[in-house]
């Protein structure tokens, strides 16, 4: 999949729209809230939308909870990030944020480390807090890269790929388009994780793994599509 070209905000229309309504949705407002607190140019955050339409009369934590319908008043003057871990439910809800005319924000901790000359953030990608990435890293579009990961020289995370938390990438790792790693696996250098595929919880992949399949265990296996 041909990587989206990151977008920069209209400095004077800073309006936020988080898609999702889960957990993750809330932490990804924790986000935007820490990014708040050290940027002039901050968010305004207008609610968390729910694809079913719930309406703004719900609030979580305080922020409404918006409805399509509500979202298209919004349109263009807002951006949108999809705050859903599962990457193909999320790839939906972008291509249904395309087809609205949707603009994508790009959303990264101010903590995260990493050398801002040689690693390139694809549009619509959220990296959240504790990461940390080292040098000449491509990250392509609308990827999630969940608390405290580390990757490596050399990386390639395609469009819509998944980090759960505490994952740790070597050098050269290649994760492609929708791929899921779990909670806290771990890669060795000179690994490719195929498109779609799954990696567990837990696992040590110590070789690459095709496409469209689950892997799991120390070290990681394959078990099935």
């Amino acid at each position: 999949m041909e990587l989206l070209k990151m977008q920069q905000p209209d400095l004077a229309t800073r309006k936020l729209i988080i898609m999702g309504a889960g957990g993750f949705a809330r932490e990804v407002a924790w986000l935007v809230s820490e990014i708040n607190q050290v940027e002039t140019n901050s968010w305004n955050l207008l609610g968390f939308w729910d694809r079913d339409d719930a309406g703004s009369e719900q609030a979580i934590n305080g922020i409404p909870v918006l409805g399509t319908k509500e979202v298209k008043q919004y349109i263009p003057n807002s951006y949108v990030v999809a705050a859903i871990g599962d990457p193909n439910t999320r790839m939906r809800a972008i291509r249904q944020a395309q087809s609205l005319g949707c603009r994508f924000a790009t959303l990264v901790h101010p903590a995260t480390r990493y050398d801002q000359r040689t690693v390139s953030i694809g549009c619509g990608t959220v990296i959240c807090a504790g990461n940390i990435l080292t040098v000449d890293i491509r990250i392509g579009a609308h990827v999630l890269l969940n608390l405290d990961c580390t990757v490596g020289h050399d990386s390639i995370l395609e469009d819509f790929a998944t980090v759960s938390p505490g994952c740790h990438l070597s050098g050269r790792t290649i994760v492609r388009e929708r791929a899921y790693l779990g909670t806290g696996s771990v890669t060795i250098e000179n690994i490719e994780i195929g498109a779609r595929s799954t990696i567990g919880a837990g696992a040590v992949v110590v070789r690459s793994i095709p496409s469209d399949v689950i892997a799991t265990g120390v070290p990681a296996r394959v078990k099935g599509a």
